[in-house]
């Protein structure tokens, strides 16, 4: 048997190895294909639910100013049925007689001028005997009008906003049409022949509301607005007056915006649908809904069902199945469904994709694939003719070249390439330096050896069974031992202290039988032993090394007492630091807490200063509304040294059992009335109602009077036939006129009582009888805020033995004593300056609104600062009052753009705000040179400033 050619036998093997490579890579490549071609079908389906999820959210977002749109008009006409404020005479004077063949028909705006029909809109009054409508129904008509005309102005895709009367023939609305075209798209001669369709519109809604009590609004189908002959779609809610169902309040939505909106959305490749509740298409990608031509065609429902738009082979119950999925693709019969709608809205979005149009989209991405395939087998075939001609051969020659010249010097150097010159070299160039690493090595060892005699740690090792066999110098400084003592001798007897020389020993015993080291490789602090005895605390690092076939371990040490001693100063310095952020957080809470109160307190001193103007004749109320001022006031100056912190978390209220919360507060304080002596009575009424409140803080308040009565108790000093006590009785208080029932809570103690002269000033922060540091005065004060926060009270009862505090609170937990604001007289005569005020609270805008057009100025209030540049936009103002701090647009924000549309009126600005003392509004004020108020304030104060504004 001939012997085989070690240069073909290397190179068959280096073949087969090629192949063993390529072929694992190609069975790679196509899993990975396949697995790609999966995650592309998965990503285009998680896209397609993440388009219908952003369009369903978009719909949600569309329908919401509608339904806001329509809740205000009808919250507004329900509030100002009985009594709604007279606007002026443009609504009465414009309003005129209709006549049809020269027969009257009622009364409408149809002969109102241009300007008037952008300012009022549309009103007909048509009652069975032609009489004029009368003033309260103008009222109420132009304040809805007015309000709807606002909300037009800024809202493109509202058609129109009506209010239809139930037991009487008239209707009002925005924008302004005429009423020959509502009377010519309804099929009726005249307004007086309206009569019966709106009773049969009457009768059906009040059908309705017996089927369905609760519901107040509703989405209604699409039909063929009045105005323009589009189609919409109408949101209406039901008004009651006095309990009774006095109208309807409408906005009709266009559909034209909604296929404007479809036709950006949808899916060139497939289709897309927006449908109501009922699955009728509110606009469609591909076919518009159109609405029906002609007269008579006004208000008239128009039917498209998507059952007839879906493609061949779908139909409603693959598009519920859709919807029921919540976004999430559904293949059908070839297709690819997806549909979503809110919870909070009527619409739904449906997108339908062909599947063979979405796998055409996913088959370029796999190309790079099929080309990276090609290109490994052609260069793998390529590879293994160029392996072998310039690797293979080569490589063996220059490989029996280095067994030859291992065996001597001289042997002859084989031919090969230029390339592989460099190899031979090196085999030649690998023998010659063998005997300069020879040399090399033992000037290594004697740098290590210098390596360890100068290192600054101490570097101690030992042979397997622990003796010292080196103990460098810093060794020698640190434990105190000289290196001659140490050598041979067990380490653990020379630094290890006693306590931990029996682990130390168990531990090399351990290493010595082959189990791991636990601390080989690891830093790890630790007592060492000094020759005098004494213990210092190490950083100690151990490795192992091989000398002459046995294990060696070296441990490199390094002293911490100056580290631990800097440690410890630094978390001294830190805990010091911790207690400053402590304090400086303290104090940014209560900061923030006080500039909470200003917008509440400005609300209540303006309030109690248009009261005091209106109670001139009765001197008793006007000196209660007074000191109710003066107690605001006095609030203002208070909470003022409180800015610059943080928001308080809003209370949650709920149910809950007085009696449990008591409870609850006797057994946490148990163990402190027995420690004290203290016997504590529970006389809680059984089947106490629950109260509507925030257990926590009623808790706290129970707590506190406990706390109190124990440290009252406490205080006294032992005698002869002393008894302590405190007893806790709850019940319920009986029925009072114009006053909801309430649960009560008594806390009475047997100690020495509070002295009347101290008894008017324990409610007050910061006011305490206890003695230096304990308590901190404000107890009683935040106990009694908390309660009537809940609409209650708490007082100190009189005539008893000790001190006796008596808790109630309103079943509902809300307050009692609000009282309905008057309206202020006129103005003075004269030409009055036109005031925008600003704020984003509406109760305090209003307010201000109030206490200005009470002082003669014509006012606009405006809820952000958005708003406020749309009606700078379309009316001229003198001045403009803003709060400081708002959402999204603030007050240095509406300054700016102001000052570029109106350099002038930026001079007229006057800021309202409780946070002047922050860097940023002192900033701003001193940038701006604009005026400021400080919250809170009284109707004095705004007057003053605004006059003083208008002066420049």
């Amino acid at each position: 048997m001939t012997e085989r050619d070690p240069a073909a036998a290397t190179l068959g093997a280096t073949r087969r190895l090629m192949w063993l490579l390529v072929v694992p890579m190609l069975l790679l490549l196509a899993v990975l294909t396949m697995l790609q071609w999966r995650q592309l079908q998965a990503d285009a389906r998680a896209q397609l639910e993440r388009r219908v999820d952003e369009r369903a959210q978009e719909l949600s977002a569309l329908v919401r100013p509608a339904i806001e749109h329509v809740d205000d008009l009808r919250t507004m006409l329900e509030t100002l049925w009985e009594a709604p404020p007279d606007a002026g005479p443009a609504l009465r004077l414009a309003l005129a007689p209709r006549l049809v063949h020269g027969r009257p028909d009622g009364w409408s705006l149809d002969g109102a001028s241009r300007e008037q029909r952008e300012q009022l809109g549309q009103m007909w009054w048509a009652p069975p005997d032609g009489s004029p409508p009368p003033e309260v129904w103008l009222r109420r008509a132009q304040a809805f009008l007015t309000q709807a005309r606002v909300v037009h102005r800024r809202t493109a895709a509202f058609e129109a906003t009506w209010f239809a009367g139930t037991d009487l023939n008239t209707s009002f609305g925005y924008p302004w049409v005429a009423t020959s075209r509502i009377t010519e798209t309804l099929g009726v001669p005249s307004l007086t022949a309206m009569a019966p369709l709106r009773a049969q519109a009457t009768a059906r809604s009040r059908v309705r509301l017996e089927a369905n009590p609760f519901e107040r609004a509703r989405w209604g189908p699409p039909y063929t607005s009045q105005l323009h002959g589009a189609l919409v779609v109408s949101y209406s809610a039901y008004v009651f007056a006095r309990g009774e169902h006095v109208g309807e309040v409408s906005v009709d939505v266009r559909l034209d915006d909604l296929q404007e909106r479809l036709a950006r959305w949808q899916d060139p490749a497939g289709r897309d649908w927006i449908v109501d509740e009922k699955f009728q298409v509110l606009a469609d990608s591909r076919q518009a809904p159109a609405a029906p031509a002609g007269a008579g065609q006004g208000n008239r429902v128009v039917t498209l069902s998507m059952q007839e738009r879906l493609p061949a082979g779908l139909g409603r119950a693959q598009v519920e199945a859709a919807l029921r999925q919540e976004g999430r693709p559904l293949q059908h019969d070839g297709w690819v469904i997806a549909a979503q709608a809110r919870a909070n809205s009527p619409w739904a979005y449906v997108s339908v994709v062909p599947e063979a149009a979405l796998t055409a989209r996913l088959l370029p991405a796999l190309l790079p694939n099929a080309l990276i395939a090609l290109a490994l087998l052609a260069m793998f075939v390529a590879g293994q003719w160029l392996l072998s001609r310039n690797f293979v051969d080569p490589a063996l020659r220059v490989l029996a070249y280095l067994r030859e010249l291992s065996r001597r010097e001289d042997a002859p150097a084989p031919t090969v390439g230029a390339r592989w010159q460099p190899w031979l070299e090196a085999v030649r160039e690998t023998f010659r330096r063998q005997r300069e690493l020879q040399r090399r090595e033992r000037q290594q060892e004697a740098f290590k050896s210098a390596i360890v005699d100068n290192a600054l740690a101490a570097i101690v090792a030992t042979d397997p069974e622990g003796r010292i066999v080196e103990f460098n110098p810093a060794a020698e400084v640190m434990f105190g031992h000289r290196r001659a003592e140490v050598l041979g001798r067990s380490v653990g007897a020379v630094i290890i202290p006693e306590r931990f020389r029996a682990a130390h020993e168990a531990g090399m015993k351990r290493m010595r039988e082959g189990a791991p080291a636990r601390m080989m490789g690891k830093r790890v602090e630790m007592a060492a032993l000094r020759a005098d005895g004494s213990e210092l605390p190490v950083e100690m690092a151990l490795w192992r090394a091989q000398a002459e076939g046995q294990a060696h371990y070296i441990a490199s040490m390094t002293d911490l007492s100056a580290r631990n001693a800097a440690a410890q100063q630094i978390e001294q310095q830190r805990e010091a630091l911790r207690q400053s952020e402590k304090l400086s957080a303290m104090g940014s809470l209560l900061a923030g807490v006080a500039h909470e109160l200003n917008n509440p307190l400005a609300i209540v001193m303006g309030r109690a200063s248009l009261l005091e103007e209106k109670c001139a004749d009765d001197a008793a109320l006007r000196g209660d509304v007074q000191r109710i001022r003066e107690a605001a006031e006095r609030c203002g100056r208070i909470v003022r040294t409180f800015l610059n912190m943080a928001r308080h978390k809003p209370p949650e209220r709920r149910s809950v059992q007085l009696n449990d919360l008591t409870r609850a507060a006797a057994e946490m304080l148990a163990y402190t009335f027995r420690s004290h002596g203290i016997e504590l009575l529970l006389e809680l009424e059984a089947d106490l109602p629950e109260v509507r409140a925030d257990a926590d803080q009623i808790g706290q308040v129970v707590l506190n009077l406990l706390v109190n009565a124990q440290q009252a108790l406490a205080a006294q000093e032992p005698r002869a036939g002393l008894v302590r006590r405190v007893r806790v009785a709850t019940g319920v208080e009986a029925r009072r006129e114009n006053r909801e029932p309430r649960v009560w809570l008594r806390v009475s103690d047997s100690g020495p009582g509070i002295a009347p002269a101290l008894r008017d000033k324990i409610f007050e922060p910061f006011f305490t009888t206890k003695p230096e540091g304990i308590g901190t005065g404000l107890g009683l004060a935040v106990s009694r805020a908390l309660v009537r926060e809940h609409g209650g009270q708490l007082q100190l009862e009189s005539g008893t033995d000790g001190a006796t505090f008596r808790l109630s609170l309103p079943i509902s937990g809300e307050r009692d004593d609000a009282t309905e604001p008057g309206r202020l007289g006129p103005p003075d005569d004269g030409p009055a300056a036109r005031l925008l005020v600003v704020d984003d609270e509406p109760e305090l805008a209003d307010l201000m609104r109030q206490m200005l057009e009470g002082a003669g100025f014509e006012v606009a209030t405006a809820e952000s600062g958005a708003v406020a540049l749309e009606l700078l936009g379309e009316a001229r103002f003198d001045a403009i009052v803003s709060d400081l701090r708002m959402p999204d647009m603030d007050g240095a924000a509406l300054w700016r753009a102001v000052r570029e549309r109106q350099p002038a009126l930026a001079r007229r600005m006057l800021f309202v705000t409780g946070d002047t003392l922050s860097p940023g509004a002192e900033r701003f004020l001193a940038e701006s040179r604009c005026a400021s108020l400080d919250k809170p304030f009284a109707r004095d104060d705004l007057v003053g400033r605004v006059h003083e504004l208008l002066a420049r």
